[in-house]
């Protein structure tokens, strides 16, 4: 019999997407872990919100887990973004003690040059993109969309400053996966995106290199 995991699981989704009831970020994932005996948790947090802002709601969603289902602790699974906000519950938030391990998967842990490249764009004009990015975000339920200050993030540069100041903590077990497309016609919403990272990053899963 299948018995699950010691310790409840947070998914943590990634930047441009929440967590509806309907139509699931995770797909099948979360009733196979169900399946398998696993208690199974959604971070909430908003979709276009910087780093900063949705640690902070982490923190929170880690503290109601913990008061609901009288775990130690919990798992935590993160996408993309869902990455960062995660690393930065644990490490700035005072979360080390109460995550057993955070596992994350395709997170820009070190940046993207391809974002470096479309930064280049001229500011106010990307930040009049960003301006009506931030609006649409808002009507799907963001409470603090900040579009361009989590693109910026993504740079090389920001994320030497990030590593730097959100470093790994004792106690926490830390795993990164990433995966990539083996050609454009792999998929057929992310075929543009492809192309377009492979000439700045090399191969890639439609918009991050493994690297």
């Amino acid at each position: 019999m299948d018995r699950g995991t010691k310790y409840p699981i947070l998914l943590v989704h990634g930047m441009g997407f929440r967590d509806y009831k309907r139509i699931s970020y995770w797909g099948r994932i979360p009733k196979r872990l169900e399946s398998l005996g696993c208690q199974v948790f959604f971070g909430g947090q908003d979709s276009n919100a910087d780093i900063e802002t949705n640690g902070r709601h982490l923190a929170g969603r880690i503290e109601q887990i913990l008061k609901e289902t009288g775990a130690e602790k919990v798992n935590i699974i993160a996408h993309s973004k869902g990455g960062l906000d995660s690393r930065y519950a644990i490490s700035k938030l005072g979360m080390a003690d109460k995550v057993a391990s955070l596992t994350t998967m395709s997170t820009p842990h070190h940046g993207s040059k391809t974002i470096d490249k479309l930064l280049k764009i001229p500011r106010p004009l990307f930040r009049f993109g960003c301006f009506f990015a931030d609006l649409w975000f808002r009507i799907l339920g963001d409470k603090h969309p900040r579009t361009y200050a989590v693109i910026e993030s993504f740079s090389t540069a920001s994320a030497e400053r990030f590593n730097a100041e959100v470093q790994d903590c004792d106690g926490v077990y830390y795993q990164s996966y990433a995966f990539v497309m083996k050609r454009s016609t792999s998929d057929g919403l992310m075929w543009f995106q492809y192309l377009f990272v492979k000439r700045f990053d090399g191969e890639n899963d439609g918009l991050l290199p493994p690297k």
